[in-house]
């Protein structure tokens, strides 16, 4: 039978106890008895569930919602008597009583003050980062830190109604109340994968990317990547290339280009650490697992000053930090590999996370290996357009080549008080491929023997510590200890003894070894201080100590370039977060300071972000800064060996700093339905650095070959357009950009030439379409060519000791253009549930439907009758079939 007991002050009302595997009418027995809670419940419906937690000074609606959050079939309401009711969910559900939709119908009895809380799943209990929280019927709001804490002050009565939208979520609507603890808000958002059942939701957005949120910052969800065709993984880069300014015309490359930007012009920071190499299977796939991500936000451009070290664009990954509450398991399968992760609640205060992924051979595995393996040049950014070594045939034996790839996440999080969380994250991902075999042949008197090296081994490995601080309602800090390690070793060389008839022999080896790595070590603290509801101060200190070595050998004597640089790099930033005249303009100034050893010099990098509301719909915004990156990534061309690419450290004579100037400027109109937004930007370089051998021939003198370094400056433009629809069964978006990247290197001649990356045109069109629980998807991608060099011809030159040596002659710098590029890919996805503890879905893609053959590179070989071209293309149509189960 019901119980009923009545108390007063709930919200003054604090918990102190330790439970473990208590009885949960024992507990509830104690908030009744020594609390003098007003409390009722059934003890038939209580009886089965025990607790474990510790409450330390918790306020009673905190402690009451900790008892029953997760809790399958038993939930509560208070109501405006500030009793607190337990009655079955199935019944809390069929009457919409929950705490969030339950409007307190009395009188006021605050006014004017400041809300503090925290946004989290529902079901796992993990935090959210970056949700929007908005006070309903107005423009003011804020947005959840990176550990879900939120903090809105200047709320008018402890009788509004707060709005929270978070994407791939139900939008969630929280009634305050004067029993409401407002320094503890908890609000819990419900995932729209977990609403099988419902065929067609109406009022709810459904986004898989959102580019609406402030000036040039796209925001993606992983959990719904299973809706779009994709090549044997779902693929967070993949997934951004689909937008307008992101590259997306390069089939061989899941590397993001933004805005005429290369890959290692991004800042990719995962739990906080800088992930050097994010690439699997000669870039084919990017190296982060979609299992393992909670939260993805990419600036395209003009970031503010709490980013620096980086001249294009600033991705931030959020780990998953797993289920609090309870186990959880999942497995992905498909035709290139398995996923595997699973989450450990840690009685209530913490989590672990692990998961794992690795490829294995199939058809479509080989089919992919294989057009990267025609002429393997290792793990660099989509091979350039270019010339591709000539030579004579070798006798070799057939191998099958060893390749392979894997990654592995691991996070564990504990809540150490309500104010103080600590995190550990660790990230790998590793590439391996072993294509070396034996030479044996004889034949008209001559005997020869030896074999062929074809190593690769290439990853990236980081781990970050995180302490994290809720000082008061208004100081948040995080204080992050990290450490990244990236290596990228290959051995391509070839060692041969010819005997001939008379038993004389000559032993030769040649080709080349190349190994380089980069060290970052990472000390950083980021503050945030909401001064009131229209200021917020962020300001924080980076220190950053970098060592980074390449070696390039050849023919195991000739040593091309040795080096081995340190440097230590210390940053301090400041930026106001202003937002005037109710919160419709927003202004963010901001500075970065840095001083960099290795130049003795210091920086000043001033930032300025700016929006403009003109109505409910019309947004205008504006953004510019300057930029210093001092970890570059170079392109060494090589016309005969393909090019490639290293990081080197700059030291300001040979490598300069490299710096870029943004200015952007654009309007976006947005309604329930529907998104338009365009943005025109221009961005200015210097600094930039290429190491070429182009210009080493010299015969019988010797080369300085670590004075082969060229610097050259450059400008892209462009106009960026997405048309979204969001609503409804059938949404998707259409994405136009018109761009222009040039350089400017002198030593290649004067004036200006285009970029490796410049496309004029990119046109991409995405589709999704829902009934029931199938997902029917389709994207068609369009560009013009990409930029190539085009030989003038070529010659076979004999050497003094009878080898042949081809050699190109090179035309002018990227002066050709590949053919026009286009690619359609389809998928179908079915969801299905297993009971109550399990859900599924079975997909099924096509790659390139109608088979066009597009144009990857161009290869040249040379010989007596002068100079050969040939088209090597990139995938044809290629289906993809995956599996995904998921255990709670």
């Amino acid at each position: 039978m019901p119980i009923f007991v009545r108390a007063q002050g709930l919200a003054q009302i604090r918990i102190n106890e330790y439970y473990w595997n208590t009885p949960l009418e024992k507990v509830l027995k104690d908030f009744r008895d020594k609390y003098k809670i007003q409390i009722s419940w059934d003890s038939t419906l209580v009886k089965p569930f025990t607790l474990d937690y510790l409450f330390t000074n918790t306020p009673a609606p905190t402690a009451v919602d900790v008892v029953f959050r997760n809790n399958p079939e038993v939930g509560f309401f208070i109501d405006d008597k500030e009793n607190v009711k337990v009655i079955s969910r199935a019944i809390l559900n069929a009457s919409k009583l929950t705490a969030a939709n339950q409007r307190y119908a009395g009188k006021p009895q605050k006014f004017n003050f400041t809300a503090t809380g925290i946004v989290k799943d529902k079901l796992s209990g993990e935090p959210l980062p970056f949700a929007s929280v908005l006070l309903r019927g107005t423009n003011r709001g804020c947005s959840s830190n990176v550990d879900g804490y939120f903090t809105l002050p200047n709320i008018p009565t402890d009788t509004s109604a707060i709005m929270v939208y978070y994407l791939g979520y139900y939008k969630q609507l929280f009634y305050l109340s004067p029993h409401a603890d407002v320094n503890h808000i908890v609000i819990l958002m419900d995932p729209l994968t977990t609403q099988l059942k419902t065929v067609e939701v109406k009022g709810q957005r459904e986004d898989l990317l959102k580019a609406s949120e402030g000036g040039n910052l796209i925001k993606m969800s992983p959990a719904k990547l299973a809706e779009l065709p994709s090549l044997g993984e779902k693929d967070i880069f993949r997934t951004f290339q689909l937008m307008p300014g992101i590259g997306g015309s390069s089939g061989s490359s899941a590397g993001l280009y933004v805005r005429g930007g290369t890959p290692d012009q991004n800042l990719i920071l995962y739990d906080g650490f800088t992930v050097y190499h994010q690439e699997h299977l000669f870039g084919m796939f990017s190296a982060f697992n979609p299992n393992a991500i909670k939260e993805v936000q990419l600036y395209k451009g003009g970031f503010e000053a709490k980013y620096g070290g980086r001249l294009s664009s600033v991705m931030e990954i959020i780990g998953k930090t797993g289920n609090d509450q309870k186990f959880n398991a999942g497995i992905d399968a498909g035709f290139i590999g398995v996923n595997a992760y699973t989450e450990i609640p840690l009685k209530g205060k913490g989590s672990v996370f692990l998961a794992a992924r690795r490829s294995y051979k199939t058809f479509l595995y080989e089919k992919i290996f294989n057009s990267f393996n025609q002429d393997n040049t290792g793990p660099s950014v989509p091979k350039p357009a270019g010339v591709m070594p000539g030579g004579m045939q070798r006798m070799i034996e057939e191998q099958q080549p060893t390749s392979y790839f894997y990654d592995l996440n691991a996070k564990v999080t504990y809540n150490v008080t309500d104010k103080d969380i600590v995190s550990a994250s660790f990230f790998s991902g590793q590439d391996y491929f072993d294509n070396s075999r034996d030479m044996n042949h004889s034949r008209g008197g001559l005997s020869v023997s030896g074999g062929i090296t074809d190593l690769t081994k290439w990853g990236n490995w980081g781990s970050s510590m995180k302490w994290s601080r809720k000082w008061s309602e208004k100081l948040y800090t995080n204080n992050l200890v990290s450490i990244s390690d990236y290596t990228n070793s290959k051995d391509r060389s070839d060692s041969r003894t010819i005997i001939k008839e008379d038993g004389t022999s000559s032993a030769f080896n040649n080709g080349s070894i190349e190994d380089n790595g980069l060290k970052d070590f990472c000390m950083k603290t980021d503050n945030e201080w909401k001064w009131n509801d229209h200021n917020q101060v962020e300001f924080g200190a980076q220190y950053n100590h970098y060592d980074i070595n390449y070696k390039f050998t050849q023919n195991d004597t000739l040593s091309i370039l040795n080096m081995k640089d340190k440097g230590d790099l210390l940053a301090l930033y400041v930026q106001n977060r202003l937002n005037p005249y109710d919160k419709k303009i927003t202004l963010v100034p901001g500075i970065r300071l840095s001083y960099f050893n290795s130049t003795g010099k210091p920086y000043a990098e001033p930032r300025f972000q700016s929006s403009v509301n003109l109505t409910k719909e019309l947004k205008i915004k504006a953004s510019t800064g300057l930029y210093y990156q001092y970890a570059n990534r170079i392109i060494r061309e090589d016309i005969q060996s393909g090019s490639r690419d290293i990081w080197v450290l700059s030291d300001g004579n040979k490598i300069p700093v490299s710096s870029a100037v943004h200015f952007i400027a654009g309007a976006s109109y947005e309604t329930r339905d529907f998104l338009i937004d365009a943005e025109g930007y221009y961005k200015r370089l210097s600094g930039l650095t290429e190491y070429t051998l182009r210009f080493s021939h010299s015969f019988g003198e010797k080369v300085d070959y670590s004075s082969l370094f060229y610097d050259g400056s450059g400008y892209t433009k462009g106009f960026d357009l997405l048309i979204q629809k969001k609503f409804g069964k059938l949404n998707g978006w259409i994405g136009y950009t018109l761009s222009r990247t040039r350089y400017n290197f002198p030593v290649y001649g004067d004036g200006y030439f285009s970029a490796s990356q410049d496309v004029t045109h990119e046109l991409k069109l995405v589709a999704i379409y829902k009934i029931k629980h199938f997902t029917l998807s389709g994207t068609w991608v369009y560009s013009t060519g990409l930029p190539y060099t085009q030989p003038l011809g070529g010659y076979v030159l004999t050497m003094p000791d009878g080898t042949t040596q081809s050699v190109i002659i090179p035309g002018t710098k990227n002066a050709a253009r590949l053919p026009d590029y286009h690619r359609l890919d389809l998928a179908v996805k079915y969801d299905f549930t297993m009971g109550e503890s399990g859900k599924g879905a079975i997909g099924f893609s096509l790659f390139n439907v109608y088979n066009r053959k597009n144009v990857w590179y161009k290869e040249y070989t040379v010989d007596e009758t002068g100079l050969t071209e040939t088209n090597v293309n990139l995938l044809g149509i290629t289906p993809n079939l995956s599996l995904t189960l998921q255990i709670r």
